[in-house]
Parts: C-alpha cells; sequence; structure tokens
C-alpha cells in the first residue's frame, strides 16, 4: 500500500446549496458540501479506440488505469479522505490528493507536450534524461535558468547508479512529486506513473491520453475541449480527402508513399508494415489522406526485440530497392537522411522519389520535435500528409509544418520562449486549422498548397546528439488547440462517410 503524498493548499469553492460546475482547481472544505456532491462534474471519457486507459468517478475520487501495464492510481479531491477500502486494498500503486501540487519529474519528451498543453509547464519540476533531445523552448529555459531541475549523468546516458542516485536525491528534496514513467520504464517503482500512450493503435488514442494527465490536476474540462477541437480538425482533413477521391472522375491511383529509415547498427531498412489501416500511426495518415503506403510483405527481412514485447523489422538493401523504388513519395521519419544518401547514393538514386525530389524527412521543427511536439498536434501532421499526396483543400493553404523537403528546404526550428509571461500559457499549435470544402462534380488534378513555413527559416546544424537507444526502439511507437473547423457542405461529410466506410 502506498500512502497519500501532498496536501495542497485549502480553498473554500462553493456552499452546499451550489454543487460544482467545475472541478475544483484547490482542496474544498468538506463541511460544506452534501455528503452525494460530486467532486468531479467535467469527466474524461475515452475515445471508442483509446484501448490502454480508462478513468472512473466516485463522487470524491477517480481511479486512472494503465491497462496496458496493468496499474491503477486512486486520485481523490483534497479536502476529502481517500476510501478507506479501497487505500487498504493494496491494488492501486499510487493514492493522490488532486490537484496535485507536488511537482512532476519527466523521463521522456513524449511527456512534455501534454504537460504544455493543459498550461501546466509550471509542475514540471524535473527532467530526467538528455537535454539536448528536448525541443520546447520554454522547457528549456527553465533547464537553463535552473527553475527546473535536469538529471542527466554523460557517461550513463542509459541510467546506471549515479543516475538511479540523482533521482533518489531528488524524490528526497521533493516529497511530494512523482515520476512520470514510460511504457518500458519503471512502472513499479515508488512514486512512479506509467505513461503509455505510444502503445495505442491510433492517433486519436494516444492523443486521448492527455485525459490521464488532466485528471491529475482536475483539468479534465480544458483537456475535453482540446481533444474535441483536435479530433474535429482531424476529421475535418479527412472528409476533404475523401471528398476529392471520390470527386475524380478519372480515378486515378492512389499516391504511392515509403516510409523507412535506415538504421546502421541493424545494417538494415525499418519500412512500415501495414496489414489494417490502424496498425500503427503512419498506416492510419495514409489512410486518412486516400494514400497508398508501402507496406513490408509479412515475413520480408529479419526481426531484432530490444528488451521488449515489441518485435522489429528491417529490410536488406535488395529488398528495399524492389520495395520502394516506385514509390511517389518517400517521408524518412528521422533526421539522418543525408548521411544514409552520403552513404548510399548509388542504391537511392534508382528510387523515383529521389530522382523527383520528392524526399521528406521530420525536421520540420527542428532535430527532435519529432518525438515531441508532434504528439500535441496529430491533427497538424494528418494536414501535412494530406497536403504532400494532394487531398487537402485546395481552396486552403496549408503550410506543412512536420515534413521537411531535404532536397529543398532548411531545418525548421520552433522559435524562442518569451519567458517569464509564456511559461504559465498553454502550448498552442501553429497552422491548427480546417475548412471543409464543398463536394462538386469538379475534378481536381492540381493542389498547389504545399507550401512549407520553413521558406525563411535557417538551417539547424545541431549536432548528431540523439539518444539512440531510444530512436531505434521507440521512433515508430511514439501523444493543438487551435482555430476551429468550419463545416460548410452536409454533402462533403455524406461523400467521405462512403468513402472511408
Amino acid at each position: 500500500m502506498k500512502l497519500p503524498i501532498a496536501i495542497a493548499l485549502w480553498i473554500p469553492l462553493v456552499s452546499s446549496e451550489n454543487a460544482p460546475e467545475t472541478n475544483p482547481q484547490g482542496c474544498i472544505n468538506l463541511d460544506e458540501y452534501d455528503a452525494d456532491t460530486d467532486f468531479f462534474p467535467e469527466k474524461f471519457v475515452p475515445h471508442e479506440t483509446t484501448d490502454l486507459v480508462t478513468v472512473s468517478y466516485h463522487k470524491t475520487y477517480k481511479v486512472v488505469t494503465n491497462v496496458f501495464q496493468e496499474k491503477s492510481y486512486l486520485l481523490y479531491q483534497c479536502g476529502t479522505e481517500p476510501p478507506a477500502d479501497e487505500v487498504a486494498s493494496g491494488k492501486h500503486h499510487l493514492v493522490l490528493p488532486v490537484p496535485h501540487s507536488g511537482g512532476v519529474a519527466v523521463t521522456q519528451t513524449t511527456q512534455i507536450a501534454p504537460m504544455e498543453l493543459l498550461a501546466k509547464r509550471g509542475e514540471i519540476s524535473a527532467y530526467i534524461g538528455n537535454p539536448k533531445l528536448v525541443s520546447s523552448p520554454c522547457l528549456t529555459h527553465m533547464m537553463n535558468d535552473e527553475t527546473m531541475q535536469t538529471i542527466y549523468i554523460e557517461e550513463e546516458a542509459f541510467g546506471g547508479n549515479l543516475t538511479d542516485k540523482a533521482l533518489s536525491d531528488y524524490l528526497e528534496e521533493n516529497p511530494d512529486a512523482i515520476v512520470l514513467a514510460g511504457p518500458t520504464g519503471e512502472k513499479d517503482a515508488d512514486r512512479h506513473m506509467a505513461i503509455a500512450a505510444s502503445q495505442e493503435r491510433t492517433a486519436v488514442a494516444t492523443f486521448d491520453w492527455l485525459g490521464m494527465y488532466a485528471a491529475l490536476f482536475n483539468a479534465e474540462g480544458a483537456a475535453n475541449e482540446i481533444i474535441a477541437d483536435t479530433e474535429a480538425r482531424y476529421e475535418c482533413s479527412a472528409t476533404n480527402a475523401a471528398t476529392i477521391r471520390s470527386s475524380d472522375a478519372e480515378q486515378k491511383e492512389k499516391p504511392k508513399i515509403l516510409w523507412a529509415q535506415y538504421f546502421p547498427s541493424q545494417n538494415g531498412w525499418s519500412v512500415a508494415s501495414c496489414p489494417t489501416w490502424d496498425e500503427t500511426y503512419y498506416c492510419e495518415y495514409a489512410h486518412h489522406c486516400g494514400a497508398e503506403l508501402i507496406s513490408r510483405p509479412e515475413g520480408m527481412g529479419f526481426s531484432k526485440q530490444y528488451g521488449s514485447p515489441t518485435v522489429y523489422w528491417y529490410v536488406t538493401d535488395e529488398e528495399f530497392l524492389e520495395l520502394g523504388k516506385d514509390a511517389d513519395t518517400w517521408i524518412y521519419p528521422s533526421k539522418t537522411f543525408e548521411a544514409v544518401y552520403n552513404e548510399k547514393k548509388e542504391l537511392l538514386d534508382q528510387f523515383k522519389s529521389v530522382q523527383e525530389k520528392s524526399v521528406y524527412d521530420t525536421q520540420g521543427q527542428g532535430p527532435h520535435a519529432w518525438h515531441e511536439q508532434r504528439l500535441a498536434e496529430y491533427d497538424v501532421v494528418a494536414l501535412d500528409m494530406c497536403t504532400l499526396v494532394g487531398t487537402n483543400n485546395p481552396e486552403s493553404i496549408h503550410r506543412r509544418r512536420w515534413f521537411r523537403s531535404y532536397f529543398d528546404e532548411p531545418i525548421g526550428g520552433l522559435g524562442t520562449c518569451d519567458a517569464p509571461a509564456e511559461l504559465d500559457l498553454a502550448y498552442v499549435p501553429a497552422q491548427a486549422e480546417c475548412t471543409v470544402i464543398v463536394a462538386t462534380d469538379k475534378v481536381i488534378d492540381d493542389n498547389d498548397s504545399n507550401i512549407s513555413d520553413n521558406d525563411n527559416k535557417e538551417s539547424d546544424n545541431q549536432s548528431d546528439l540523439v539518444d539512440s537507444k531510444s530512436e531505434e526502439t521507440d521512433s515508430d511507437a511514439a501523444a493543438m488547440h487551435g482555430n476551429g473547423v468550419v463545416v460548410l457542405s452536409m454533402l462533403a461529410w455524406i461523400s467521405a462517410t462512403m468513402l472511408l466506410a
């Protein structure tokens, strides 16, 4: 049994005559409320495709369950008593008062964006890992001015005794802090809460874990709004893609996309495998935009495991040439294409995508942001992909944000943090806007809104500072709040539904 940690400030809210309309943002005085008061009127309900996180509500407490790692966490309203029977059962790994105010240590960059979306950046009291992998300008500012602790021992890139000692010291100095572990992290460690968003099937479900972060801070109301707005924009781009495909009188073949990356340590290529559209996020994006993602046939290549149940497949140069040489577009989900191209130029020059300079990496916002902020804006990534394959709204200019043309565009960046003003503000993604098009009988042949917002950015020549183990094991696994969606035509929705059914 884990004892409760952290007691927040007492903040009287409303009398018992008026039950709270929003989740309390501080401790309550129980004497001011009726016995049957529901302190969580704003509840998070996972999406139908979300498989690995649940939240159940019980008036004075809620139970968050990480299904993937079989861990549950009892979060009770500060000012009330946690249910004695639940605590005594010992089935919950943590028992915490909420809203949590004791600080949070993040162990993966993928955990940063959800905190920033909820305007909880200031609750991050430590980052455990290589600080050079952090892309967030404001978190970088906080590390540089030491308002946030950094725990990283360069000689122990993947952990060790010195790192363990530093973490122990941090927890001793911050007795109410909790540590967010990853899907293969220390789920059983004291004061650790495991996050497994990257193990979900769909982009919508991965983003849905925002609700778990929100539950810690009684911020479900904000999370629900962000989730709904983001999903609406995502559905908008799917509707547009379906409308364009259905209005194509010539019924052209779907654009073919190669999603592949080379791993020198394995002397092999990791190529997308999409037996179903929801196998992983890139399969979903291709389906979403009406494109065909070239898929590695079952059994082709060789496999490896890296200490987890996940099996990673690779193909040889010869197999890769056979698979990908005729792809219209190649998306290389890493920052290493230049080095690989220089090494394997003779091989890669045989690819149609290389010959036509239709190769894109994921450095539109810098070398590492793909594994961080990108997870906070899956709707924008979808708009990027639809733009690449010509199925976005031709009347609405979308400037690519994540996919950078290797041959024609410089490496991007997230800019700087306007501290201190920006530190307490929620992260708001750029280019998060979609307008549903009106379906017509006109064939849309060209889509010339393939414009990058990198045009005026200087190249970022950061060195190859990367956690190689993280990239090899997590990059394919590994999560906004902008302008709304304007629905202009029911006909567009009907055509989209028919095509995607």
